[in-house]
């Protein structure tokens, strides 16, 4: 019987060091190694919380992580064959390991020579001119995190059947990431014409205090061209980190190509 304990005790144990490999925990007392197949030319965490470093004037298999406690985040690793990698970051107080071997099936994709645009798709994900591909790689992570962790709406706006929703507002680094949803109750495919974000201070109704400024998006993950009937897509509009005053309030806006269906949406 006691054989019987130890063996499942084994079993649990494995599986759960299988079920935390997605995720590195570090601290601040600890380094923890890791150690890629091929060298390391760029990497970045996600918050301040968390630091990695590596030899940038002559790159080597090797990176050095610690962590401080606060925000959970993200590290991405691009190395030299133009694989990337992707890790979510914890802190813990007490480690389960040191070190870790990354194998190159660990990868989530190649933005090599030989596939210059990786796994992104031009007609769903927009950058600015001065996005890297190592900032996109952040971006695209850090908004499936937030798609996944916003499941609720906070905000949302009808018109014509047609649903925007607004399922959070979150911050990670010099960035703030709204999350959005469109849900097509019509009988009419929506065809987007283009969503724009603003800040809006005062009140609409004295023109003299109002203001509306459009807020330029830094990134756009999974922007919809089309919404078929009965369908709901959603998306992220990453902008430059900003934050409220008492009277101001962000306003999505949304109009479809042809014919004359918007809706906005205030949240303050």
């Amino acid at each position: 019987m006691r054989l019987f304990y130890s063996c499942i005790f084994s079993l649990m144990s494995q599986f759960t060091l299988l079920a935390q490999s997605d995720t590195l925990y570090v601290n601040e007392t600890h380094t923890m190694a890791l150690i890629f197949a091929n060298p390391i030319t760029n990497a970045i965490t996600g918050h301040s919380n968390f630091h990695f470093g590596y030899d940038s004037k002559s790159p080597s298999t090797l990176g050095l992580l610690q962590g401080h406690p606060g925000t959970d985040s993200n590290l991405l690793v691009l190395t030299k064959d133009g694989s990337a990698y992707s890790f979510a970051l914890a802190y813990r107080s007490r480690l389960w390991e040191a070190h870790r071997f990354v194998n190159m099936g660990e990868s989530i994709g190649n933005i090599g020579p030989k596939s210059p645009t990786g796994y992104l798709k031009p007609e769903t994900e927009k950058l600015s001119k001065t996005t890297t591909q190592l900032d996109s790689l952040l971006f695209k992570t850090t908004s499936l995190f937030f798609l996944n962790k916003y499941q609720k709406a906070i905000k949302s706006k009808r018109n014509n059947r047609i649903i925007l929703r607004l399922k959070g507002v979150a911050y990670s680094g010099t960035k703030t990431y709204v999350l959005l949803e469109v849900t097509n109750k019509s009988d009419i495919d929506l065809e987007v014409d283009f969503v724009q974000i603003f800040k809006v201070h005062g009140n609409p109704k004295k023109k003299s205090s109002h203001q509306k400024l459009s807020m330029e998006p830094t990134y756009i993950y999974q922007m919809p061209t089309l919404i078929k009937i009965g369908q709901k897509h959603c998306f992220v509009y990453v902008m430059p980190k900003t934050t409220l005053g008492d009277r101001e309030k962000l306003m999505v806006e949304l109009r479809e190509i042809r014919g004359n269906r918007r809706i906005a949406l205030k949240w303050d």
